[in-house]
């Protein structure tokens, strides 16, 4: 019976670590950003991704402008890998600041395993037009709830997010339920 236990563990074992953790986290660094756009031309802005290897399709929420590329193949390196995205302004919108989200879906074939949101300031400039006058938000008084997009997410440097891959769960779940099986059969053997 030991032997088989032995086996047991040791097949369970092998499955965990031969399974491929593809979407373990994701790190988007910075988490905001603010940047101008010249509405007759582009400008690019870096970001750094760590601990993700697999594709990245990229989004733009609340910004009426186009960015390239809209997906981008990203490998997990310790120093992060630099991603470039182009935006380019649109001479019909005029002079405005926009003010939304650009989107990193991390996809695990065709699946989105998880995504991150950064938040993004763009300032629109047409030529010979100003900026419309923003006026700064308020802060809200101490004690008061939370904007929504506060209370979602925590305070950090850097916004992560990790998730256990499905073929890794799935191995954990018939590991467990193969040990529980064996030591109840083996508990009832004894028994009679």
């Amino acid at each position: 019976m030991k032997r088989i236990l032995a086996l047991v563990l040791t097949v369970i074992l092998a499955f965990l670590l031969a399974s491929p953790v593809v979407a373990a986290g994701l790190t988007i660094s910075p988490p905001s950003v603010e940047f101008d756009v010249p509405a007759d031309g582009s400008t690019e802005v870096e970001f750094l991704v760590y601990d993700f290897t697999g594709d990245l399709e990229i989004s733009l929420e609340d910004i009426p402008l186009r960015v390239e590329p809209t997906t981008v193949s990203v490998t997990a390196k310790e120093e992060g890998t630099t991603v470039v995205l182009t935006f380019y302004g649109d001479e019909s919108v005029g002079s405005q600041v926009f003010t939304g989200k650009i989107r990193f879906l991390a996809l695990t074939g065709s699946t989105v395993a998880m995504g991150i949101k950064v938040k993004a300031t763009v300032n629109h400039i047409a030529t010979g037009e100003p900026l419309p006058q923003t006026t700064p938000q308020e802060s809200p008084p101490e004690g008061a709830p939370a904007p929504p997009e506060q209370a979602l997410g925590p305070p950090a440097p850097s916004q992560t997010t990790t998730e256990w891959p499905t073929l890794q769960m799935v191995g954990i779940i018939a590991g467990a339920a193969i040990i529980v099986a064996v030591i109840v059969t083996r508990s009832r053997r004894r028994r009679y």
